[in-house]
């Protein structure tokens, strides 16, 4: 099977939760902290967990980004509309520059 390899791995996959893994992919959250050291350089697939993440935390999050943005003048973000769960979602080149 052939592929594109970052470091040691094969078309790697991040999971995350929900909202994170949305915010992710469609370029609001432009940073992904880890504790653990990323050898991955490229395009990483972004899948989101299973958990059903609850309306309150969507909304903090989604508040978070608007104050976030609006110190740069940005009022119009595009939230996704939903955020699906047990799902892979697209993915995100690394570094953090370009998001699908």
């Amino acid at each position: 099977m052939g592929g594109k390899h970052h470091g040691n791995y094969i078309n790697p996959c991040l999971t995350l939760r929900q909202p994170w893994a949305s915010l992710l992919v469609h370029g609001i959250n432009r940073v992904e902290g880890r504790s653990w050291p990323a050898p991955v350089r490229g395009r990483l697939w972004i899948h989101a967990a299973g958990k059903v993440p609850d309306a309150a935390t969507i909304k903090a999050m989604e508040d978070f980004y608007r104050e976030i943005y609006a110190v740069n003048g940005i009022l119009d973000i595009k939230f996704p509309e939903h955020y699906p769960v047990s799902k892979l979602l697209g993915h995100a080149d690394f570094p953090l520059t370009r998001f699908f």
